[in-house]
């Protein structure tokens, strides 16, 4: 285990309730942190989501990077490969803060050590995946960029990225908003987003326009629901992947939420592209929460035969992605290289 993160661990409660926030959001925003700079680095390592507050973080501990208080739910993204990531929610014991284990809803993917099986004198890397790791057991060589922590519940986390000799590593305290303490003012609820004006219910008919993504015909599952036109989620993400409006989808079983991250290429599942079989189908509406980046949105989605179908407009705008409609042709233009127009 990092030394800075042990340290991390004997923070007093005392000391976290003196700071005074340093910068206050009307909004969550999403903040890139800095490691190291004492050491003269310039890198960004992680990616912090839905941060309401930056705190003083070297009133707590000179070698802590930041300290953010965030709304729920807070993504925490790797920026760069690392040799380790680390993000453990934090028990309090009277006035001091002990581990009470990692994060479970990790992903991402990592390179450890293991015995090569056809010669046992040597070991070799194998990718895995994060979830599955135990950096306290196996040999963690890289954790790849782009390995995702999500937050959840309300209370205090330590986060930690770290390289061989310090250089690179970053230190971070998390305080999510909520009951977290007897001492932690509970925040004020805000209201939550508007349900879609949406039936329940629908008919979705095969859609019969051709679709171009980029100039190139591109075949699709794809519906028209209540005269408008919907996509699968995951095919759209497939075909954008690459380009500057490529974004990834995650879905977080505990809370029954999509989230939708911006600039990340796209991981594939299965299943994506796949045609349909050109028959009418019943379209059940969608009641999982979705974010983008971690910061809820609302978009009316449908759930078809077991996969999410998304209005492609709805998409377009919340990734401004240019959509195009030619009615001569009866034809759909997706266009990364367009502006979003309604």
């Amino acid at each position: 285990m990092n030394v800075k993160r042990k340290k991390l661990f004997a923070l007093t409660l005392a000391a976290i309730l003196l700071l005074a926030p340093v910068t206050a959001f009307a909004n969550g925003k999403t903040l890139n942190v800095n490691g190291r700079e004492d050491l003269g680095g310039t890198f960004d390592n992680i990616s912090v989501t839905n941060v309401t507050k930056e705190l003083d973080a070297k009133a707590t501990a000179e070698w802590l990077d930041a300290f953010l208080e965030v709304d729920a739910p807070c993504v925490i993204t790797t920026l760069r490969d690392t040799s380790g990531f680390s993000a453990q929610k934090m028990n309090k014991e009277e006035e001091i803060f002990t581990s009470a284990g990692k994060v479970t809803a990790m992903k991402g993917s990592a390179q450890i050590w293991v015995t090569d099986p056809e010669n046992a004198m040597r070991d070799i890397l194998k990718a895995v995946d994060l979830s599955t790791v135990d950096p306290d057991k196996e040999n963690v060589e890289n954790v790849l960029k782009g390995a995702t922590a999500t937050l959840t519940e309300p209370g205090y986390y330590s986060i930690s990225t770290f390289n061989a000799g310090e250089e690179g590593s970053t230190d971070i305290m998390i305080l999510v908003k909520g009951a977290a303490s007897n001492e932690e003012t509970p925040a004020t609820p805000t209201a939550p987003a508007e349900t879609p004006a949406a039936p329940a219910k629908a008919d979705a008919k095969p859609t019969a326009s051709k679709v171009l993504v980029n100039s190139a015909a591109t075949s699709f599952e794809a519906y028209n629901i209540n005269g408008n036109n919907y996509f699968k989620l995951r095919d759209i993400a497939k075909v954008v992947s690459g380009t500057e409006k490529q974004f990834d989808v995650e879905y977080n079983s505990d809370v029954k939420a999509i989230n939708l991250l911006s600039s990340k290429a796209y991981t594939a599942v299965g299943g994506e592209m796949a045609a349909g079989d050109g028959k009418a189908k019943s379209a059940v509406l969608n009641t999982s929460k979705i974010y983008k980046d971690g910061t809820e949105i609302s978009l009316t989605a449908y759930n078809i035969n077991g996969n999410n179908y998304f209005k492609l407009r709805d998409l377009a705008s919340a990734f401004n992605i240019g959509v195009t409609w030619d009615g001569t042709t009866n034809t759909v233009g997706i266009d990364t290289s367009l502006e979003y127009t309604e």
